[in-house]
């Protein structure tokens, strides 16, 4: 401040105009103005006082009292902070010079006001130092034209370089240096010509020569050009006109000065609007520009297709998205180009709800079907408003569209719902209802009114629904209400219901609350059911249950039970409330109870209706601890709350003594027919023996002629008594076996070559077959695999069947008797033994009586031989049957499951 200051002093002053104490232009003044206008205010008075050293530097140097120079400042300073405090007030803002208000209120102030007042007190303060030779008023118009001069022409300069001129000629391109370079030598190069090089008498017209470039930096440059060229020109026309040079330096000092002074203020005034307009439309262009770009910007990146249409209803944007959607170019939608995407059963609709719209500058709101890009036709709800410009002119219109193809699809498929959902309800029964708690009013379907005989409009209360709830039940539903509505938690209920006509149903309730703000809760939704027959099924389900003979318990899907009727407190000897809600492992032995929980979790992973543990023996515990057997029967019945299990027990004890009694007497009867066997097979056994008993008595009397001979031959004698006791283990072979087919005792199972047994059994009987004139063959597959059998029970049924070949060929001739017994494989890998005769064959009277206890065909028969056989078959988990063979004869087979593994 104290620099320039001082500087624009020692410009004043050589710039003065002798014997005028006074310049031409004064550009202190105007210096410490635009320090004023470019400062805050609360810092002015620290601009006054770097102001006031400067001055007095500047004017010592001149010679001027120090009085005088104290009075200049105070006049000084009052017309600075005229200006700038009346500028800055009426702008509200620094000021920019950047619009036509911003130069009116400039010139104003500073240029008119502050000079104007401030001219009468340093007027008066020349005149009171006795300063100069002019009288008072002319003072006045000396020193206003001065400083007015010198505030249009050095603030705009200061002020303008210091706000614009720096950021400017940063941002400034190569162009536009090259172009101020050749305006301002231009303007330089005119001014000095024709405001130095021309004489006094020159054409005024050529004073205006400077005027194209003036108007050029105007133009071009804006109010930092025209200060610039106007200061380039004052200062020129001034130090000319000082120094005896140009147009302006014909007449005396003052009016050379005046001259100077209105030629100047005539270019500046004209030329400073004239930027200030300039500026103010290019800045109002650049904000329009911008405007609309950042328009461009959010339209294209809103989620929503956008269009403007003009004055004359043709549309002249469209947005990205819009442009995305149907695939064209701007060109191909402007215009109305864009009707061409629209359905045409909905395009007049279109049309016409627009222009009517347009017509009536009123808002509109429709929907029509566009094509999209793919060539699909979307629906789109487009709503329209008037724009006007910053005058309020109308613009045209501006719309958005949103594409509501997916929420139209959304509400269908949302009615949809609701009527599937409503057509469910009255399938099911169901009655839908909403409580508002704010009204107490309630809401209901016609099909809820129904179930509680209500009619079918009116308004209806909760104290209306209550009144008809059972008095038993009213308490407890009124309670689970209140403890719904205050926690917020989900209703369920059971409860009675008295219709007006006296009937009692049972219905089923369940609600959800509705929070509103702050979470209170504001009403109950739900919906009720008539449960009526459930609860009779449920009773006759109990009735039932109770009355079954076997004990029945339901147990969930974790094994509690939850569910026993009466039986299952009898067969266990527990009470019912303590199995409620137990483990049913409480029944299960101890050594079965780990295996439980695996059993379970396999039946639910596959439900489904069968009885518990085929082929084991089942037990229970009782409370006592003690077991004893059963039979389950296991059903799977899904609920709404999973899957129960519902299990019948039987107590089996009673069956397993009469069968062990049954299996104790079927034994003694096959102990019996093992007798029986061996009585018929009296012959065969006596030949059996009869041949080791005679080796045993020759070999014996040799061994007796050798020693009476007394020529005894130690190794013949062994030999001897060698077969003798070959004979004798021979026989003591065939006793044994009788002993095992006569002795009582339990059967014990063992791995049996089957082929084996038959050659055995073969070899028993043909004693016997050759009595009664008949051959026994065999045909036996090799590499059989074993079975798992009593050996002594298999022999019995094949002697048994061995046996009835012969007696059913009694009447054969002697040429055809002969019985086969046959071994093979089935197909299922079962062994099937079969023994033909040649006799009579089967009946068709007996056939179906075969295996039957106490059925026989011969007269001395006690008709248990066959069922001996087929229950010691089915026990081996066999199968036995007969039929007629053709030729003549009949064919007893059995087969029995085998071992995988082959005898060797």
């Amino acid at each position: 401040m104290f620099v320039g200051y001082y500087l624009g002093a020692r410009i004043g002053f050589a710039l003065t105009f002798q014997p005028h104490p006074v310049s031409v232009l004064w550009p202190p003044n105007s210096i410490l103005v635009a320090a004023l206008l470019l400062t805050p205010p609360r810092i002015w008075w620290f601009g006054l006082l770097a102001a006031f050293p400067a001055r007095c530097a500047a004017q010592l140097q001149s010679h001027v009292p120090r009085l005088m120079i104290l009075d200049w400042f105070i006049s000084n300073s009052c017309e600075a902070l005229i200006s700038a405090g009346l500028t800055r007030y009426l702008v509200g803002r620094p000021i920019r010079f950047r619009s036509l208000r911003d130069a009116g209120v400039f010139c104003l102030c500073a240029v008119l006001i502050g000079p104007f007042l401030s001219s009468f007190l340093d007027a008066a303060f020349v005149v009171w130092n006795h300063w100069g030779q002019d009288a008072y008023w002319k003072l006045i118009r000396i020193r206003f034209s001065s400083n007015a001069l010198a505030a249009l022409i050095v603030v705009p300069l200061i002020v303008t370089w210091a706000m614009n001129g720096i950021p400017r000629l940063r941002r400034a391109r190569l162009s536009s240096y090259l172009e101020a370079c050749v305006l301002f030598l231009s303007l330089f190069s005119v001014s000095y010509t024709v405001l130095y090089k021309f004489g006094s008498g020159v054409d005024s017209a050529l004073l205006f020569l400077p005027l194209p470039f003036l108007l050029w930096a105007a133009v071009r440059f804006g109010s930092l050009g025209a200060s610039s060229a106007i200061a380039i020109v004052g200062f020129l026309a001034i130090w000319s006109g000082s120094h005896g040079h140009g147009p302006f330096s014909g007449g005396t000092a003052e009016e050379n000065a005046l001259s100077i002074q209105i030629f100047l203020i005539a270019l500046a005034i004209p030329l400073m609007f004239l930027a200030a307009v300039i500026e103010e439309r290019t800045k109002g262009d650049a904000q329009l520009r911008e405007s609309e770009e950042r328009f461009r910007i959010v339209a294209d990146a809103a989620p929503v297709l956008i269009w403007m249409s003009g004055v004359d209803k043709l549309c002249t944007f469209f947005n990205k998205p819009w442009l995305e959607f149907t695939g064209h170019s701007l060109e191909q939608e402007t215009g109305n180009g864009w009707a061409e995407g629209v359905h045409p059963d909905d395009l007049q609709r279109c049309l016409d709800t627009y222009t009517q719209a347009f017509d009536a500058r009123k808002p509109f709101v429709m929907q029509y079907r566009l094509r999209r890009h793919d060539g699909e036709y979307h629906c789109l709800s487009d709503q329209g408003v008037a724009r006007y410009d910053s005058n309020g002119k109308f613009a045209g219109y501006i719309g958005s569209c949103l594409d509501v193809t997916e929420l139209i699809n959304k509400e269908q498929a949302l009615r949809e719902s609701e009527e599937r959902m409503s057509l469910a309800a009255d399938a099911a029964h169901l009655g839908m209802w909403d409580w508002d708690l704010n009204t107490d009013e309630m809401w209901s379907t016609n099909m809820r009114r129904a179930l509680f005989g209500l009619p079918t409009s009116g308004k209806i209360t909760s104290k209306d629904l209550i009144s008809l709830v059972h008095i038993d039940d009213r308490d407890r539903i009124q309670e689970a209400l209140k403890h719904a509505i205050e926690s917020g938690e989900d209703y369920a209920a059971e409860y009675r219901l008295v219709l007006p006509d006296g009937r009692v149903r049972w219905m089923e309730a369940r609600g959800r609350c509705v929070r509103g703000v702050g979470g209170k809760t504001v009403a109950l939704r739900g919906i009720s059911m008539d449960v009526t027959a459930q609860k009779q099924a449920q009773d006759l389900f109990r009735i039932a249950t109770e009355a079954s003979p076997s004990g029945v318990i339901l147990v969930n899907d974790r094994g509690r039970i939850i569910l026993v009727n009466t039986h299952v407190e009898e067969l266990f000897g527990y009470r019912r409330e303590e199995l409620l809600g137990r483990s049913v492992d409480i029944l299960v032995p101890e050594r079965f109870a780990k295996q439980y929980p695996t059993h379970r979790a396999e039946f639910l992973a596959a439900p489904a209706s069968r009885v518990m543990g085929v082929g084991r023996d089942l037990f229970a515990r009782r409370k006592d601890g003690s077991e004893f057997p059963v039979e389950i029967g296991l059903n799977p019945i899904q609920t709404p709350d999973g899957i129960v299990i519902l299990a019948a027990v039987v107590d089996i004890s009673a069956r397993k003594l009469a069968e062990a009694e049954a299996l104790r007497h079927r034994e003694e009867l096959g102990h019996l027919s093992r007798v029986a066997a061996m009585g018929e097979l009296a012959a065969s056994i006596a030949h059996e023996l009869n041949q080791p008993l005679s080796g045993i008595t020759s070999n014996a009397s040799a061994g007796q002629r050798f020693i009476d001979r007394g020529d005894v031959d130690l190794g013949e004698l062994r030999d001897l008594l060698g077969d003798i006791i070959t004979d004798g283990r021979r026989a003591g072979a065939v006793i044994r076996g009788i002993q095992s087919m006569v002795k009582k005792g339990a059967p014990t199972r063992q791995r049996v070559n089957l082929n084996d047994l038959v050659i055995n059994v073969a070899r028993i009987v043909n004693p016997n077959a050759m009595l009664q004139s008949c051959k026994v063959e065999t045909s036996l597959e090799p590499d059989l695999p074993a079975i798992e059998a009593d050996p002594i029970q298999l022999q019995q049924v094949l002697l048994n069947l061995v046996i009835n070949s012969f007696d059913a060929m009694r009447d054969t001739p002697l040429s055809r008797r002969k019985v086969v017994i046959v071994t093979e494989r089935n197909a299922d890998d079962a062994i099937r033994t079969s023994v033909r005769d040649y006799g009579v064959g089967i009946s068709e009277e007996a056939r179906d009586r075969l295996f039957d206890h106490f059925f026989t065909t011969k007269a001395q028969g006690l008709g248990m031989g066959l069922a001996i056989v087929r229950s010691i078959v089915e026990s081996h988990g066999g199968t036995i049957a007969a039929e007629n063979v053709e030729g003549g004869g009949a064919r007893f087979y059995f087969a029995l499951p085998a071992k995988l593994e082959p005898l060797v």
